[in-house]
């Protein structure tokens, strides 16, 4: 029993560590359009603020942190944060799929019965368009079968449903993207 309890502990311990808040190997695209690797700061508790700054740590370990309006874009691992501007105010779009057409993801909180929770909106953009396109989840396969005119097989691949499919739907993307 005591052994099971002290496993018990560690794991828990151990979990808590791993969700916590971390530098990691990153880079950060400055006004100029430089790209600057180092380290930035994530906390996977708190994936909105992702979308509102960056904290970036270069080699010399000088941290500082940067909003959209002066660092392009970020990333980290697999994950790439690019600024724009949506209804007046610029954010950190994660982007899911970048090409012709672009899918882009954003934490949003929502306040019901003073519970905060945490929503994705997703957004889609074509090439050369200066709007972005709110994606309604349960109609994405029919709003991006407008944006893929003509290529009406890509957009079969994608399987409907009431939530989208983050990775499926990248994945359809890429796809087109890449034809």
């Amino acid at each position: 029993m005591k052994k099971l309890l002290f496993f018990t502990l560690i794991a828990i311990y151990t979990t808590t560590l791993k969700s916590q808040v971390a530098f990691v190997k990153g880079y950060i695209i400055n006004e100029k359009g430089d790209t600057l690797k180092g380290e930035v700061k994530i906390n996977p508790k708190k994936e909105q603020d992702n979308h509102n700054k960056v904290f970036f740590k270069d080699d010399k370990g000088i941290q500082k942190n940067f909003k959209p309006n002066k660092v392009k874009a970020w990333g980290y691992d697999k994950n790439h944060y690019i600024a724009m501007d949506l209804g007046g105010e610029e954010k950190y779009y994660n982007a899911i799929a970048r090409g012709e057409i672009s899918l882009y993801k954003m934490i949003f909180e929502e306040v019901r019965m003073n519970e905060s929770t945490f929503l994705p909106e997703y957004f889609l953009i074509k090439k050369g368009d200066k709007k972005m396109t709110d994606v309604k989840q349960s109609k994405f396969k029919k709003q991006l079968g407008e944006m893929m005119s003509g290529a009406a097989g890509f957009v079969s691949d994608y399987e409907d449903g009431k939530v989208l499919d983050e990775a499926k739907a990248a994945e359809v993307i890429n796809k087109y993207n890449n034809r």
